[in-house]
């Protein structure tokens, strides 16, 4: 997946590493309609957003939820009186 396209194909941004790159970049920025520029602004946004703290928080919850809950319930195997008995 190329880093300045989204999900669906669409154009997020511009990615240069070399003068003549970001030349070209600026040019093509510059002489855009408004509306792509806002278009690509949009796309951006929203491809952002899988990266907020939230989503962070609920793909790490995910992730580690079965990991805890074995950990936990082996350990009320092994030693019961590890957990108090009235949660």
């Amino acid at each position: 997946m190329d880093i300045v396209l989204g999900e669906d194909e669409q154009k997020t941004g511009f990615l240069a590493q070399f003068v003549d790159e970001y030349v070209e970049a600026i040019i093509e920025v510059l002489t855009m309609p408004e509306a792509k520029k806002l278009e690509i602004a949009a796309t951006a946004r929203k491809r952002a957003a899988r990266f907020s703290k939230e989503k962070y928080y609920e793909n790490f919850k995910a992730s580690v939820q079965p990991i805890l809950c074995q950990t936990s319930l082996v350990n009320i195997i092994k030693e019961p009186n590890l957990f108090p008995q009235n949660i």
